[in-house]
């Protein structure tokens, strides 16, 4: 199982622009395998994250049958975060702000979010993506900052 963590492996396939080896890459992750999320990069300037599969996990509220706000952060976060790939070079990148508008709830089927660019100003990508249920109708509405090529941290222990 990849592991997302490998900025080595990740940034020598974007240098590459090998796109569906990124894709099958985070597909493997056990990142990704862990919330069940699958990225779809066929279209780079509109990275598409879904989960098809729903897990009682998925799940939130009390006693109600919608997708938990938890989840739907993680998946427009990493819907949104997947605009910078294009723009990465030798460093890391982290979405660094992210607001969600839930317009109408999911409920317990799948569902995916699509992103694109607004505008890159310096290293901040300036994105949006939009959550729409197994209806194909938009539910959540989101805006973000990714910072790109941000240099590597060193743990200190």
């Amino acid at each position: 199982m990849e592991d997302l963590r490998n900025l080595a492996a990740i940034t020598d396939l974007i240098n590459q622009e090998k796109w569906e080896a990124i894709e099958i890459y985070f597909n493997n992750s056990q990142q990704l395998k862990h919330f069940g999320i699958t990225i779809n990069l066929n279209d780079i300037s509109r990275p598409k994250c879904e989960i098809n599969e729903i897990q009682p996990y998925h799940l939130g509220g009390i006693g109600q049958d919608f997708i938990n706000g938890g989840i739907i952060s993680a998946v427009v976060d990493l819907s949104v975060g997947l605009t910078g790939l294009t723009f990465l070079g030798n460093g890391n990148l982290a979405t660094s702000r992210l607001s969600i508008n839930l317009k109408k709830p999911i409920i317990n089927k799948r569902f995916y979010a699509v992103s694109m660019i607004e505008k890159r100003t310096g290293n901040k990508v300036f994105s949006q993506a939009t959550l729409y249920n197994y209806k194909n109708e938009p539910c959540v509405f989101a805006t973000g900052i990714v910072q790109i090529n941000l240099e590597r941290a060193t743990a200190k222990l």
